[in-house]
Parts: structure tokens; C-alpha cells; sequence
């Protein structure tokens, strides 16, 4: 399998028009094999790039992509949308990642697994509002992808159980800029984050590692997102009880 990752970045105070648009051109038709088969979420960012919505779908491959996304642009009633939302942004980024090799750091997905769209969500957004979605992006040195996944292994493995409750997944570039590997996670709020995340930093097996990777790391960068508001838009995070 395959995920698709997608950044849009909109033009000042066009955002919330986007979700507009949105719900205007609806999630049946021919967009449902994408949106209501494929999609993972849509994140808004709350912290990075300004009026960022991260979007990722989930994939059997790249020929399931071209399948799913052959007729779309090409349908007379889809162009509406696309002629309204396309003058809202400022960018638009498209990438292919595939699963890191080690199970886990990759619950949801990867061998074998491929979480969907009418699968359990993995929190009630009812009883957390406040739910943060956290982006962390590692670019390596080429090459060294093999090295960091073996560091991993053995060292990190072992300080990471104050996370194993909020992975998403691990995952490493196909098409795009290489060498870099994407962690996902979500934390109830900030302060939850801020506590795993410190739980890990104490660990000295954690420092074993970060000492291990040191030379392989380019750059390292976060951003906090937020679940869509709009339910066909957010189905990794959604209230329970309208499923």
C-alpha cells in the first residue's frame, strides 16, 4: 500500500471558504471512491506554515491512484469546484510515502493493514475537542535510511511505550524529496503531548538514539494540526456516536 499526502496552502483568510467549497460539491458521486474509500483526513495546521490543510489517503498502489483520479479533473460538473478553489491557494504539495519497516511505529498500516474509512475512528472528537494531530518530518542524509530504521531497532524501541498509544504511522518517501521519514501521532490536547514526548526524552535509550542519528539528520521540523471540522473530511477522528 501507499499513502498519499497532500499540503495545500491557502491565501490569507481563505480557509475556512475551502471547507465551504467542500461540503458545496459534496463527498458522493465521483468523488466517492476517493473520499469515502481512500480518505485518512484532512488536518488544518495550528502551529508551522500558515493556513496549511495536510490531507493523506490510503491506497493499494499507484495504479489504484491513477484509477481512482482518472476521471475526476475531467468531468463537466467537478469544474465549478475546481475553477472556485483553485484562486484560494497559495501551493499546493503532492507526495507518495509507503510504510516504515517496523511494525511498531506503523499500527494502522503496513503489513497487511490499511485503515479505512468506516473503520473504528481512534477518537471521539466530542469528548476531545481539543485533539492535536502532530507532523514530525526527518530529512536524512541519502542513504541513511537503513541506518536509522536499525537505530531505531535498537534503541528507540525501547523508550517509545509512552507514544504506542498515539501512533498513526511511520513513514518514509517514494515520490518527492527523498530521504525523509514522516512520524504521525495525536495527543488529546498539548498538554498530553508534552508529557509523552517528555516520558521518551528521559529515557537514556532515547538518548542512545538520538546520539545514534545525529550525523544522518539534515533537518528535523513539526507542525500541530487539527481535525477538520467537517465529518466526511476528518473519518480517522470523528464523533462515535454518528458513525
Amino acid at each position: 500500500m501507499v499513502i498519499e499526502y497532500r499540503a495545500y496552502t491557502m491565501k490569507p483568510g481563505n480557509l475556512g471558504r475551502f471547507y465551504e467549497l467542500q461540503v458545496e460539491r459534496g463527498f458522493d458521486g465521483v468523488m466517492a471512491p476517493i473520499m469515502r474509500e481512500c480518505l485518512i483526513g484532512y488536518f488544518a495546521t495550528a502551529s508551522g506554515p500558515n493556513e496549511q490543510l495536510v490531507h493523506i489517503y490510503s491506497l493499494d498502489d499507484l495504479e489504484d491512484w491513477r484509477t481512482r483520479y482518472a476521471d475526476v479533473y475531467a468531468v463537466p460538473e467537478m469544474q465549478p469546484y475546481f475553477e472556485a478553489v483553485r484562486p484560494l491557494m497559495l501551493e499546493q504539495e503532492n507526495k507518495f510515502l509507503a510504510p516504515a519497516p517496523i511494525d511498531a511505529i506503523s499500527p494502522l498500516y503496513g503489513a497487511g493493514r490499511d485503515w479505512r474509512p468506516g473503520d473504528p475512528p481512534l477518537a471521539d472528537l466530542a469528548r476531545l475537542p481539543n485533539l492535536l494531530v502532530e507532523e514530525q518530518t526527518i530529512s536524512l542524509v541519502p542513504g541513511a535510511l537503513p541506518k536509522y530504521w536499525a537505530a531505531y531497532e535498537e534503541n528507540a524501541l525501547a523508550a517509545i511505550s509512552p507514544l504506542e498509544t498515539n501512533w498513526i504511522g511511520c513513514f518514509f518517501t517514494l515520490i518527492g524529496q527523498l530521504h525523509q521519514i514522516f512520524h504521525f501521532w495525536f495527543f488529546d490536547d498539548m498538554a498530553d503531548r508534552q508529557r509523552r514526548h517528555d516520558a521518551v526524552a528521559m529515557n537514556p535509550r532515547w538518548r542512545d538514539f538520538l546520539d545514534q542519528i545525529r550525523p544522518l539528520v539534515v533537518a528535523q521540523e513539526s507542525k500541530l494540526m487539527t481535525p477538520a471540522p467537517v465529518p466526511d473530511m476528518s473519518p480517522l477522528f470523528t464523533v462515535a456516536a454518528a458513525r
